[in-house]
């Protein structure tokens, strides 16, 4: 009777693993469309392009900012970026260190150098949330948009509400290239379905080490 037990639970088991499995492009997209936070866009004084994927993040705010959504655009950089094939593609860009390429994208946008502030060595999200709360405290302001990949979007946010608190400072997400499908960010759908599984982990390590609610 046990054998007999064991064998349908483990059936089931199968089961339900392969549904899950056939089945994990279609959960993928509905899970992934709670990542990408998004609120309605408005004018702020700031707006913020943490230091991941500079080729999406800090080209969107680039766009923002041209199109008067913002007075300055604050940056944070990781120690060394490799060159992306976008910035080489449009500025002629030899590999060179991140700050590098984004003073030289401001004087090629022809946008002037004092509504760029850079600040450097970050080394994760909360990393660029810290950075900013310090830059906040120099250079108070009263509203942001956040702008950051769309599959980001969700736990940055998170993050940023949390190392800010209570300040009165108003924060707009806004996905890097809002109208793009979540999935066209990746490769193909196996490194979607990846990349929306640990967001969600990463959520939950975040929640447990940083106390995200409290």
């Amino acid at each position: 009777m046990k054998s007999k037990r064991f064998w349908t639970v483990l059936f089931a088991l199968v089961f339900l693993i392969s549904i899950l499995f056939q089945s994990r492009l279609p959960i993928a997209k509905g899970l992934g469309g709670f990542l990408a936070k998004r609120d309605p866009l408005e004018k702020c004084e700031v707006i913020f392009a943490p230091s991941s994927r500079i080729e999406t993040n800090f080209a969107y705010a680039v766009h923002l900012l041209k199109e008067g959504w913002g007075d300055r655009l604050v940056v944070t950089t990781s120690r060394l970026a490799p060159l992306k094939k976008r910035f080489l593609e449009t500025y002629g860009l030899t590999n060179c260190l991140e700050v590098s390429i984004l003073r030289h994208v401001f004087q090629e946008e022809k946008l002037p150098m004092e509504k760029l502030a850079i600040l450097k060595d970050s080394t994760s999200s909360f990393a660029d949330c810290k950075l900013l709360q310090a830059h906040w405290e120099k250079r108070p302001f009263r509203s942001l948009i956040v702008v950051t990949d769309a599959p980001h979007a969700r736990r940055f946010r998170i993050v940023l509400d949390k190392v800010f608190g209570d300040v009165d400072v108003k924060i707009l997400s806004c996905p890097s290239f809002p109208d793009r499908p979540l999935e066209d960010f990746f490769a193909d759908e196996e490194d979607y379905v990846m990349y929306v599984l640990s967001e969600y982990v990463k959520i939950v390590a975040y929640a447990l080490k940083y106390g995200f609610g409290n």
